[in-house]
């Protein structure tokens, strides 16, 4: 096998791939003289000959030589391959110097024995050092496999089939004191450096297994980057140098700095394994070494000028983390685990959370001085859930930088190895912040591998190699490092800070632990790996392991040893005192983002108000100006031109503005409000429906423009991009986006609102929840296409009712102010049915003194004529929670119809053709908060009609068992809620059209019957 790169450090032409052969035999040709002899006779070809046949490469090679003596030798057809500009740098040798077998008599003699089969073997024994060497390396500090044969982990198989000793590579003991120089190209790196020392074969081959196959893993073979590679082989391979950090020797200083770490790891979960023994927990027990790695990790990187470290992760070790890496006061969480009542919540109302999904935040100091601000995000149990959170939470944080954004803030996300290989949002959430306007420039990767699932084994919880194996996709380097080598650790870590730094890329630590008690401490995990708890129980902790060491050295004593742990139970101790002082409420209003101070919490009950939506038209006539200025050398779409300008047309008139342009000119007056605009999804550049044209892009040549980032130069960024094909991960990445300022516009659009129950994690756990549980206010919009026009059921509904299901508004306790209704509920759900509302409804989001998320559901159907608004309506008007019927007088309306969304304009259409003047449609523009105050007036209004709702969907879908119980509470049961709409079922919606326009029909009819 010959090393990856070799091949690689100049281009191969494809008209002569077959003329290059492999690194070492072109080497060795290089070396020989060649004849110019004449085309030598071949042979007829067969039907089952190969070309990568020798005689082939033989052929060619002296085809090539005899046309470079004369052009006229040879056929004309070979004369044009030849003459490709491609193969120009052809003649360029693979290597600047071949390598050097140097006599063992002197190995200081320039005399070079060039040797082919040497040359093969030595570089293919370097390749597979780096290739494989990781499946040989001392990661488990469990080594326990042995033990219990049928417990085989995916790796464990891949490294009984490997050999990686001399005679594999055919090296025989005559060989090994024969000295060889390695070294013969800088651009490689590594051993293969020029200033490569010469050894002989058996001291390269300890070399690499002491390199490759320590306590450390590698693996980088699967990166295509070169630098990268060269980087890294640097670090793994030489021998000494200015840049040496995965090799060299901490200081004393330096040991006794990460003794400290471990002592105090260790003993916090010392402490609460004593005083609260029966409580969850999900301790870092056996993997204290992961504390250690992140403060490392805070120390390296603040030295490449990062400022703030945002971590996700889940609830292994979570508390350990939050005290040492996040500075969450140790007052704080013993409280939390002594119990916080419901008045001491008070005046928030909220639920609060088990103590090991909370988040904290805080500022650290390091210990070079400088400090370091630190954020946990709060998650829930679903594992990896909070991964594109982070992500998102990230780039927010960034984007307020003025330059430089991703050099001074770092996502960090710690997973489990059966989440990390099992979950696929893990995937999306990789892939998706490696992207475009999502990149969060690298993000550090910790799997803490525990070695086991909850009760499962690593053999049935994942079919790859490693459980670090997704990092392979994403072109990371992947370390794997035996968690009980402290320092390994420390080293992994510092140099992960330092690739992220350099290339602005990922990296996976694969931090391989243990869990020294069950998945909760109250669980028995010998029950399912009783060999494994074995082995764990006959161990030792970190601190008693890493302290032996220092003794051994002697960088401490005994005594030392014992008085440092009898300090640490000390200290812990104390702080039970003080942990009876906390005032929990305190606490939760002191964790409040700066940038959210000046929003109103669940503590200021009625202390909210609304600021005006609608915009005078001198205000929005540098957005209609930007609107209509492209540059004069831009080449639009000839059927785009005609369309926008139809829409500007509107815009200046006042008249016909369609669902495009008023959200324009709510994009455009917000950007100029400084709310910064950003909007993501699936082919939201254009819009699914053709509707927006955001982006345009150049006919002629590559380039787009985005007329709403252009209206003047103090304006609020507007950003709108496309996103990968994910819903639980985009959406995930908008709600933590969201989170980070209030005073930003952040939507979500699904290409239809159908596919967003693919991240029904996110709105059950984060969007519906996340304020009650975290004390975190939500305010991302999430745009949902829906409504009914014969496409079938995976293309007509956003699923209103699951939506509904989850508001936590008490129909026997209704609020009646706008304001107040709103900033009680968990989440607004809406279905405006037209643009004027739309506009009104995106600034209203945003100019109020508190935060909601937003489910806007929009109708595809009525994008355009006839739905269509002036501009009056939005310099004048505002959000309208219930639209009245003003062409029916309630005095004459046999009948009240109540719905929302586009059934309007299909029953107001019917309506019209039929000549049905005794029903009044009456649109609900507003479902959560619903509006109490504007309803119960229409049914004063209209005491004397029939009541009914009426919507597209089936009966056990929509909004009926929404709206219902509310008309009967409003009336006491003494009115009946008739219904119009689809029957009960399973699906949606038909997939026939014809059937749909009978099932359309049949609900006009019963509307107006």
């Amino acid at each position: 096998m010959m090393r990856r790169l070799l091949s690689t450090t100049s281009s191969v032409p494809p008209q002569l791939a077959v003329l290059r052969g492999s690194a070492v035999s072109s080497l060795w040709l290089s070396q020989q003289s060649r004849s110019q002899s004449d085309v030598p006779e071949r042979r007829l070809l067969y039907e089952n000959d190969s070309f990568l046949n020798g005689s082939s490469a033989m052929y060619l090679d002296t085809v090539y030589q005899n046309w470079k003596a004369d052009r006229n030798s040879v056929d004309p057809s070979w004369d044009k391959v030849f003459s490709a500009r491609e193969l120009q740098d052809y003649e360029k040798p693979i290597l600047n110097a071949p390598i050097r077998v140097i006599p063992t008599t002197s190995a200081d003699d320039t005399t070079v024995k060039q040797s082919l089969d040497d040359c093969g073997r030595l570089t293919w024994m370097i390749q597979a050092f780096e290739d494989r060497g990781h499946l040989m390396a001392s990661t488990d500090p469990l080594n326990y496999e042995n033990d219990d044969p049928t417990r085989r982990t995916p790796s464990r198989r891949f490294r009984e089939l490997l050999r990686l000793d001399l005679g594999f590579f055919g090296f025989t003991p005559d060989d090994y004191n024969r000295v060889v120089r390695v070294g013969f190209q800088d651009e490689v790196g590594g051993v293969l450096n020029t200033n490569s020392r010469p050894m002989t074969i058996k001291e390269l081959h300890e070399h690499l297994t002491k390199r490759y196959c320590g306590k450390v893993g590698y693996e980088l073979s699967h990166i295509v980057d070169r630098e990268s590679v060269r980087f890294m082989r640097e670090a793994v391979e030489s021998e000494g140098g200015p840049y040496n950090p995965l090799h060299r020797s901490l200081t004393k200083e330096e040991r006794l700095w990460t003794w400290d770490i471990v002592a105090s790891a260790v003993h916090f979960e010392d402490f609460f394994k004593r005083k609260y023994s029966t409580q969850k927990r999900f301790g870092a027990d056996g993997a204290e070494s992961l504390i250690l790695g992140l403060r490392a990790l805070l120390e390296v990187s603040s030295n490449h000028g990062i400022e703030k470290v945002n971590i996700g992760m889940a609830h292994r070790g979570r508390l350990n983390v939050l005290y040492h890496v996040i500075g969450k006061p140790f007052p704080v969480l013993l409280k939390e685990f002594m119990g916080i009542t419901a008045p001491e919540l008070e005046p928030f109302k909220i639920q609060s959370d088990v103590k090991y999904h909370l988040g904290a935040r805080s500022t650290i100091d390091l210990r070079n001085g400088k400090k370091m601000a630190t954020e946990m995000l709060a998650n829930p149990s679903h594992l990896e859930a909070v991964n594109p959170v982070v992500q998102g939470y990230t780039r927010a944080e960034q984007i307020s930088y003025k330059s430089d954004g991703q050099l001074k803030v770092l996502p960090v996300e710690i997973h489990g190895d059966a989440a990390f290989s099992g979950q696929g949002i893990a995937f999306e959430s990789m892939c998706i912040s490696e992207v475009g306007e999502f990149s969060t420039g690298g993000t550090i990767h910790v799997v803490v591998n525990n070695q086991i699932g909850f009760t499962t084994d690593p053999k049935c919880s994942r079919s790859s190699a490693y459980c670090t194996d997704l990092g392979r996709v994403f072109q990371c380097p992947i370390f794997h490092v035996n968690g009980d080598s402290p320092e390994d650790v420390v080293r992994v870590f510092e140099f992960a800070a330092d690739f992220r730094a350099k290339f602005n890329k990922s990296v996976v630590i694969d931090l391989v632990c243990y869990r020294r008690f069950g998945h909760n401490e109250n669980d028995d995990p010998s029950i399912t790996q009783p060999l494994m708890y074995n082995r764990i129980r006959s161990m030792g902790d970190l601190f008693a392991k890493y302290s032996d060491a220092l003794i051994a050295d002697g960088v401490i004593t005994q005594q030392q040893r014992t008085a440092k742990s009898i300090a640490e139970k000390e200290r812990y101790g104390a702080f039970q005192n003080e942990a009876s002082k906390v005032h929990y409420s305190q606490f939760l209003r002191s964790c409040i983002p700066d940038l959210w101070k000046n929003m109103k919490y669940s503590d200021e009950l009625g202390k909210v108000k609304l600021e005006p939506t609608a915009v005078p038209r001198e205000k929005l006539q540098p957005v209609l100006d930007a609107l209509k200025t492209i540059p004069e050398d831009f080449a639009v779409h000839p059927k785009l031109k005609s369309v926008l300008d139809r829409r500007n047309e509107s815009l200046e008139k006042g008249e016909g503005i369609d669902w495009g342009g008023a959200e324009a000119l709510a994009f455009g007056s917000l950007l100029l409000d400084g709310i910064h605009v950003r909007l993501m999804g699936q082919d939201v550049e254009r819009g699914t429906f053709s509707q927006r044209h955001a982006v345009l892009h150049d006919q002629k040549k590559v380039g787009h423009y985005i007329p709403l980032a252009h209206i003047q130069e103090d304006q609020a960024p507007f950003v709108v991009t496309n996103s990968p094909l994910s819903e639980y991960g985009a959406l995930g990445y908008a709600n933590g986006y969201s989170l980070n300022d209030p005073n930003s516009l952040v939507i979500w659009e699904a290409q239809y609102g159908d596919f967003a129950n693919g991240a029904a994690i996110i709105f059950d756990q984060f969007i519906s929840a996340g304020e009650s549980k975290w004390n975190q206010q939500q305010s991302v919009v999430v745009s949902l296409p829906h409504g009914y026009d014969g496409r079938g059921a995976e293309h007509s509904s956003g699923r209103i009712e699951r939506f509904l299901q989850a508001v936590s508004e008490d129909v026997e306790t209704p609020a009646y102010s706008q304001a107040e209704r709103a900033h009680r509920v968990n989440m607004e759900v809406v279905y405006p049915s037209t643009p004027a509302q739309y506009f009104h409804l995106l600034r209203r989001h945003v100019r109020r003194d508190f935060r909601k998320p937003l489910i806007l559901f929009f109708s595809k159907q009525f994008l355009r004529s006839p739905n269509e608004s002036s501009m009056e309506e939005i310099t004048s008007g505002q959000f309208y929670p219930v639209i009245k019927d003003t062409s029916v007088p309630p005095e004459k309306a046999r009948r009240l119809v109540l719905c929302t969304g586009q059934l309007y304009h299909i029953l107001h259409a019917y309506r019209m053709a039929n000549g049905k003047t005794d029903v009044a449609l009456v649109r609900i523009e507003e479902l959560s908060p619903f509006p109490v105050a504007e309803v119960q007036s229409l049914l004063k209004e209209y005491s004397n009609a029939e009541l009914m709702w009426a919507q597209e969907e089936p009966k056990n879908q929509g909004a009926y068992y929404h709206v219902e119980p509310r008309i009967e509470f409003y009336t006491k049961g003494k009115r009946e809620l008739l219904y119009a709409g689809r029957g009960i079922s399973a699906s949606p919606s038909t997939g026939y059209k014809s059937a749909h326009d009978v099932e359309e029909k049949h609900i006009c009819e019963v509307v107006f019957a």
